[in-house]
């Protein structure tokens, strides 16, 4: 038996159900089971409202397959790499370029967007 989730973009009484279950201390995947969203869209909510971190990046590269597709996951140096060019008022689509040549791992700019977001989200919870 599947779970259906809620569609669309999240409401404003999602969010503030988020924001309350978030400030009670419960995890994303249990809130989205409550409110019946998927768990990427509250995750993703969580971090761009600063109520959730992720955790450290790893030291070497990591990859993994998701959905038929290999994810390469950002490292400690790309992160900081990417927070320097950005701090220097780079644009995306150039910190996309100049890290994919860097490191060997084709980004673009919306996952350097996600990424900035993100690494804020971890700052914030510091």
């Amino acid at each position: 038996m599947s779970t259906v989730h809620g569609r669309g973009r999240l409401t404003d009484e999602d969010r503030d159900r988020i924001d309350e279950a978030a400030a009670k201390g419960m995890k994303a995947g249990a809130i989205a089971r409550e409110i019946k969203r998927h768990p990427a869209t509250v995750s993703w909510y969580m971090y761009s409202a600063g109520l959730k971190a992720p955790g450290p990046s790893p030291e070497k590269p990591c990859s993994y397959e998701r959905n038929g597709r290999v994810v390469h996951r950002y490292t400690h140096d790309e992160d900081v790499f990417i927070q320097a060019l950005r701090i220097q008022n780079y644009p995306l689509a150039r910190i996309a370029e100049i890290t994919s040549k860097r490191f060997g791992t084709a980004r673009t700019a919306h996952t350097i967007e996600c990424r900035l977001i993100m690494l804020a989200a971890r700052e914030d919870a510091a």
